[in-house]
Formats: C-alpha cells, structure tokens, sequence
C-alpha cells in the first residue's frame, strides 16, 4: 500500500480514486507493487478500494511518516549522498479549500454555502511572495541539503505562521539527526537575533542570512539598509561573535549564497513534477503526510539514481516516471 501511495505522487496522479483507476487499467502493477488481498484462503493480485487506501494512511499517521523521511536521510548520509555541510532554510505555501460566501450567484448558492463546511479549518491565510497575493492555506517548511537540493526535513504549519517560528525546530532536528553543519542558508525572512543566535550557538555555523530592514529606521531603502547593518554588526561584536559576522553585501557573501539558487529548486520539483500544491485533502494531518510523501519520493528517486550509477539523475523525477 505505501509503495503504491509513492507510486501515485511519482506518476504525477492526483488523487487516490484516479490511482485506483489506473491500477485497474494497469494490472501489471499489481504484481511490481505486492497488492494481494486473501480470497477463500487463497492470496490473489485485486486493487484496493480508495477507502482503504484512506485507512491506510490514517493508520500511517505524521509521526510514522516523518520518521520514514528521517531512516531514508539517515540511509543517504551513511552513503554519503547527503553531507549536510551545508543546509538551506525556505518555506512554500500550498493552497487549502477556502470557498468565500460573500461572492454569491444567488439566494440559494449563499444558503449551502453557509450550511456546508466552507473552509479546511487547520489552515489560515498568509502572503505568498512569490504570487504576490494572500493565500489560504499551508506553510511547507522544508530543511534542504544545499549541494543536492535533497530534503532532510520539513514540517508544516498554517500559512500565516512565520518562518522565524519555525527555525528553532528545525535546530533541534539536525542536532537529533546528528548533522555536522558548516553554513546555514536562509532568505531575509529568517532574519532575526534569535534566530542567528540559535544556529551559532547550536549548530556551529555561519548563518548566510540577508537583513531585513523593514523594522529599521531610515527614509530610503539605502538608509534603512545602512541602518540594519550597524545594528547587525554592534549586535555580533556585544556578544563576542565576531568570527561569525559576514557582511551581506561583501562578495564573499554573494557567493556562498548562489548555492541557495540551486537548493531552491527543490520547490520547483516538488511543485511541478509531484503536485505538491494539489492538496486534495483537508485537515493539518493531511497537509503534512502529503507534503511528507513528496519529500519522500524526492528521496527515493535520489536514492534509486546512486543505487544504479546514474547519481546525475538524482533530481530527475521524470526519468524514473515513466
């Protein structure tokens, strides 16, 4: 049953009724994946119905499923795919069921809409920057090893949950995978004491994070970017972490921080080749065991590509689709 859940995400099939159409129309799968059912003693090949496929992953649950996500990384870092050297923070949001009463067609369409549930109740509105727009639904927080663009873990949160809140979590995790980290990557939206503090601290790495100068004073973007940079500066010296401090707009900066380019398209693959913004569920427990089976595939895919010898095709999601 899990094998055929990676197989539906890896073949780009977006919901559990179509993968059960498709193994009905492909019955050689049956075979490949080991679904068998007892029929009057006897074990024969039959597609499971969608219900128990449902049961199947409730029975799985969050907790089950993120560990898989961890034995997998773990299995990558012992081989030596997965160095961890050097890791690269971000966040995406996927959208959840959000349907507004107040633009109505009619008298009859505001009355169901008000009766029937209107909304995934777990998720809540955050902006995306990327769309430019406020987006109901879920915040995919995912820890990427920045020379493979391989994730070693994610969590997910409600959009409108910010991703400083996030970063602490995510220390602990490294520390609990046993991860030796060299520089930490993340956009200016981690920019915080706290947050910098935490991955000196902890992890012993340089954070690569740009200021976000929103919060400093100063008239022009050029002041208030002056302005942050003092703080940020004063702020390393007063707690003795000057071996730390590297300037955002030194060069040295600029290219350590192109390896994020690269990490960040692990989004891309996630989004395009394994639907990872077609959640087709409601619910936080949802959200997660689908956002955690994307990764999970990523991994496999990647796992797949050394095993054979082909370790350029470690992001090639498509070459083992078909």
């Amino acid at each position: 049953m899990f094998m055929a859940l990676l197989l539906m995400y890896l073949k780009e099939i977006r919901s559990v009724l179509d993968l059960v159409r498709f193994l009905d129309n492909n019955p050689g799968w049956l075979r490949t994946l080991g679904l068998k059912r007892r029929v009057g003693g006897v074990e024969v090949y039959s597609v499971p119905d969608r219900t128990r496929f449902y049961r199947f992953a409730g029975r799985i649950g969050v907790d089950a499923m993120v560990e898989i996500l961890s034995v997998i990384v773990a299995r990558l870092m012992k081989d030596g795919v997965i160095r961890g050297r050097s890791v690269s923070l971000d966040a995406t949001i996927i959208s959840a069921w959000f349907t507004d009463c107040r633009i109505r067609k009619s008298e009859a369409q505001l009355k169901r809409c008000r009766h029937e549930k209107t909304k995934d109740r777990d998720a809540s509105w955050g902006y995306d920057r990327h769309r430019d727009t406020y987006v109901y639904g879920y915040k995919v927080h995912v820890l990427l090893d920045s020379e493979t663009a391989l994730p070693i873990t994610m969590t997910v949160t409600g959009a409108g949950y910010g991703e400083n809140m996030a970063a602490g979590w995510f220390v602990a995790m490294m520390l609990k995978l046993g991860v030796r980290v060299k520089k930490f990557f993340a956009d200016a939206g981690y920019d915080s004491y706290t947050t910098r503090l935490l991955v000196i601290e902890k992890l012993k790495a340089i954070p690569f994070i740009p200021f976000n100068p929103r919060s400093c004073a100063g008239k022009t973007k050029e002041e208030k970017m002056a302005r942050c940079t003092k703080l940020r500066r004063r702020w390393y010296a007063k707690n003795f972490l000057r071996r730390w401090w590297v300037d955002p707009a030194s060069k040295r900066f600029d290219r350590e921080y192109d390896v994020r380019t690269f990490s960040e398209q692990g989004f891309s693959v996630g989004k395009g080749s394994l639907n990872l913004d077609s959640l087709m569920h409601g619910g936080m427990e949802w959200a997660t065991l689908h956002s955690a089976t994307t990764c999970i595939v990523m991994l496999a895919v990647a796992n797949t590509a050394v095993q054979i010898g082909r370790p350029d095709l470690m992001r090639c999601i498509r070459c083992f689709s078909a």
